[in-house]
């Protein structure tokens, strides 16, 4: 018997940029426009993780084998990676210099008179240059770098996501295969006993109408196990799905469901909920508020453009140097509205922090009642239904050879057993799904708390 645990995904969120290019500038250590690149740096584009194609065949699958299937080659995981890598281009881009402009008039020109054609045309060509205050690429590029931080946390949710689902999916199957056995253990019995009471009909020890009834039952288990196998097969193909196979492309799932039974409390469980991707990630956006502030309390101070050239004079063939200085006057605009909108939304970060926290919390409430429930009733049937079910069936059978019982007492005796036999099944089935979903939630194996 093997316990089915979802295995810990490593993180790859870590300082929520592992996968920035080594030639981007940190921000986090920088403190002035001056420290950054002249000149724009390339961006250092990774592979996206996993594998490409169809899995081959298997024809034993564990879990572990399974939820690896699903994260190689689910196309969400896949996609969330590729948003990482596109945010850092983004990054790079907010900390690029404004290109200068190359300005080119001409003046004086196809007038009349002495102003015709271009003998008294007036040339320029200059350039002009934008020098940006306030630390404002510096700024874009703290934000930004959040941003691709953002994306590393989503990437692990969505890897969470799927392995959790995945984990589940592979219950289910588990479930399914270990419900064919148990039926097929219930036509084998159904088939003994058909010919137990044909035997005692051959020989006038029972009517007729008994061997008739018995055939019933066995009819009625044979259907219930091609129903079960089409279950199983259904629970097959969803597995398939979350690595991309449309078919079935392993012949069954090895594990049996698990005999664990503990429940740990939730009060430790909820001093472990920080280590879920889904409210650590509010750290960073929390920053990233932050950064946006400052980005729109930098645009509150104006940029100088500068330019300089050269006009030529037509009329006399001479030549004078030009230069211009460009600086708005802040009389009607200065970012006010933007700065207040940056600082609301931080403190709605935090809110939404609280939101996602007690949000986390519910789940996890909700998946803890439902470990509770399923092992307080796997308990019972197991202790206290499953074992006098089983006697009374043996006593049952036997008294009906020694003919003390009509087989109605059997086979009601019979599907007393194999009923509850189903139930533990499910009782076991509820138990892995909802401690999967706890430790999907937590982000630790239980059978360590």
């Amino acid at each position: 018997m093997c316990t089915l645990v979802l295995t810990p995904l490593p993180s790859i969120a870590g300082d929520g940029h592992l996968h920035s290019p080594r030639s981007m500038p940190n921000p986090d250590v920088l403190t002035s426009d001056r420290e950054l690149p002249r000149r724009e740096w390339a961006v250092e584009v990774h592979p996206v993780p996993g594998a490409f194609g169809k899995p081959v065949y298997q024809e034993r699958l564990t879990l572990r084998q399974a939820v690896s299937r699903a994260l190689a080659y689910n196309p969400a995981v896949k996609a969330a990676f590729i948003e990482i890598e596109a945010r850092h281009g983004e990054e790079a881009q907010s900390g690029v210099k404004p290109n200068p402009e190359l300005l080119i008039e001409v003046e004086n020109f196809a007038g009349r008179g002495g102003q015709s054609g271009f003998d008294a045309a007036e040339s320029t060509f200059s350039l002009t240059q934008t020098i940006e205050l306030g630390d404002k690429r510096l700024r874009r590029l703290q934000s930004a770098h959040l941003d691709a931080s953002l994306a590393g946390w989503d990437y692990e949710t969505a890897r969470v996501q799927v392995a959790t689902a995945t984990a589940s999916a592979f219950v289910d199957v588990i479930t399914a295969q270990e419900r064919v056995r148990v039926l097929r253990e219930f036509v084998t019995i159904a088939e003994k006993t058909q010919s137990s009471v044909d035997a005692r009909v051959k020989g006038g020890k029972a009517s007729p109408i008994e061997f008739d009834r018995s055939i019933v039952a066995s009819a009625r288990a044979k259907a219930l196990v091609s129903g079960e196998q089409a279950r199983l097969a259904a629970a097959k193909r969803r597995l398939s799905i979350f690595w991309g196979s449309e078919t079935v492309d392993f012949g069954a799932v090895t594990g049996r469901l698990g005999n664990a039974r503990g429940v740990p409390s939730l009060a430790t469980l909820k001093s472990l909920i920080d280590n879920n991707p889904e409210l650590a990630r509010w750290s960073d956006e929390v920053g990233r508020r932050i950064a946006q502030l400052d980005v729109e309390v930098s645009k509150s101070i104006p940029d100088v453009r500068f330019g300089a050239g050269v006009r030529h004079f037509a009329e006399t063939d001479s030549a004078a140097a030009v230069a211009t200085v460009s600086i708005p006057l802040q009389f009607f605009d200065r970012n006010t509205g933007n700065i207040v909108a940056a600082e609301q939304r931080i403190a709605k970060a935090e809110q939404d922090r609280e939101a996602a926290r007690n949000s986390l919390l519910g789940s996890l409430a909700e998946a803890v009642g439902e470990l509770e429930v399923a092992a307080a009733f796997l308990k019972a049937l197991e202790t206290q239904v499953l074992p006098p079910a089983q006697s009374a069936f043996e006593r049952t059978k036997t008294g009906y050879d020694e003919g003390k019982f009509d087989i109605l007492n059997v086979l009601d005796s019979q599907r007393a057993v194999f009923e509850t036999r189903l139930e533990v099944l499910v009782a076991r089935s509820d138990y892995e799904k909802a401690r999967v979903r706890v430790e999907a939630i937590v982000g630790r194996d239980l059978g360590g708390l």
